[in-house]
């Protein structure tokens, strides 16, 4: 067997491969033994079909099976000897795709392949410095916390005195937005519930000011800035007409925090839910805090390279992208049309997140293959019922998808990329942000 490497490019590798005939004919033999262990054959003993009986009744299969395997042993022996990682899948050239063993002939095939770019990678990171917040919680943050839980229990009231709406009420309304007098897909809603924000930096403030100037029954005009983030972007940051009418006012009803609140969120008495609320604000904060301070370094890291990005990354994360987007919009109830045109306005700001994203995973990869991570089985069992927890599905339906789909591979770079980042935090210099 012989080979030949050539460099594409950074992120690209086509290998020539040529196998003698005599390795083409081990092949069929073994194939054909391996086949014939199991094989029921009127006339024979299970086991003891003779070779030629196999190659002529089932030499297509045989065949097909001889050829795989030798390919993916070939491609594997191959890899495994240059010490190349592939990151993509093995695609090989359209005239070999078809191609089949035939005895006493030699084997020939191209494949192609991508692989990270070669980054020069610091010895470590402890020349880089990252602001990291202060963990400790206030006050505040327990009781706005506690809050959120408060309001998950709360019920409503209908307000019957006329008046307008006012901090904390639960209102219900038809929104309408339209730009040019055409109406703006998905900014549209019938008998929807908002609540009056109490938070002075809340989003909407414009969609909120206009509907305190409405009583129940009244319809209110108004106009508002498209935020940066709204789904179409062909209508971010332009003025978009509102038309809001108030239906009716609830009051929300929180429940006071003593023992039967407790007992009914699974506490045995409300110092217990007290001391839980307090844990959980505080490992919330610390975990905000780290994730902060890593995105921050790993975006001051990269300010300082620029490498060429395989293209199969790029596209995976700008197809999780669109999905994403495809199902944000689908739960809005928009017409196909503006679906369509919807998403196509997103393309470039998508293309532009997965370069960004392929940029950062590659050059983690990069340190994860340098330092020689694994990961175990039970890191990827983790991260599974994590993610279905996250999903609300259950393990079993998650676990079963990530295997039929493939997605192991991707679950474990994910991992290793995030023992990278955990390793450039730990050798980076923290400095506590100034309050």
């Amino acid at each position: 067997m012989s080979h030949n490497i050539e460099k594409v490019s950074s992120t690209k590798r086509k290998i020539a491969i040529t196998i003698d005939a005599n390795e083409v004919n081990n092949s069929i033999n073994t194939t054909i033994r391996e086949y014939g262990k199991s094989l029921n054959l009127n006339g024979f003993r299970k086991g003891k079909v003779p070779a030629s009986v196999i190659e002529k009744r089932f030499g297509e299969e045989v065949y097909n099976y001889a050829t795989e395997n030798l390919i993916n042993a070939t491609i594997n022996k191959i890899l495994e000897e240059e010490k190349i990682r592939p990151i993509s899948r093995v695609q090989f050239e359209k005239q070999d795709e078809a191609k089949k063993l035939t005895r006493d002939n030699n084997f020939e095939f191209t494949c192609t392949f991508e692989v990270l770019p070669e980054i020069e990678l610091p010895k470590d990171f402890s020349e880089y410095s990252v602001n990291v917040e202060s963990e400790e919680v206030s006050q505040e943050e327990i009781d706005n916390f506690t809050t959120q839980i408060r309001r998950s229990m709360a019920t409503l009231e209908d307000v019957n005195e006329v008046r307008n709406p006012i901090d904390g009420d639960v209102l219900m309304v038809d929104v309408e937005g339209s730009y040019e007098g055409n109406p703006v897909p998905g900014m549209g809603a019938q008998n929807f519930l908002m609540q009056i924000s109490d938070n002075k930096d809340a989003t909407n403030k414009e969609i909120d000011a206009l509907v305190r100037t409405a009583k129940p029954g009244e319809e209110v005009k108004g106009t508002m800035v498209c935020p940066e983030d709204y789904a179409n972007a062909d209508f971010r940051g332009k003025t978009i007409d509102i038309t809001i009418r108030l239906h009716k006012i609830h009051k929300q009803i929180l429940p006071e925090i003593d023992d039967e609140f407790a007992k009914k969120v699974g506490f045995n008495d409300v110092a217990t839910l007290k001391e839980a609320i307090e844990a959980q604000v505080k490992q919330s904060k610390v975990t905000y805090v780290k994730n902060k301070a890593q995105q921050d370094l790993i975006t001051t890291v990269l300010e300082k390279y620029e490498y060429e990005l395989p293209e199969s990354m790029v596209q995976k994360a700008l197809s999780n992208y669109m999905m994403e987007a495809r199902n944000h919009l689908g739960q809005q109830n928009i017409d196909p049309e503006e679906m369509i045109k919807a998403l196509a306005s997103l393309k470039d700001e998508g293309q532009k997140i997965a370069e960004k994203q392929t940029k950062e995973h590659v050059f983690l990869l990069a340190i994860a293959y340098r330092e020689n991570f694994v990961v175990s089985g039970q890191e990827v069992d983790m991260y599974i019922r994590q993610l279905s927890m996250e999903t609300r599905q259950s393990y079993e339906q998650v676990r079963d998808h990530v295997l039929q789909s493939g997605m192991i591979q991707d679950i474990q770079e994910r991992i290793m990329a995030g023992k990278a980042l955990d390793l450039m935090y730990e050798q980076a210099k923290h400095v506590e942000k100034a309050q």
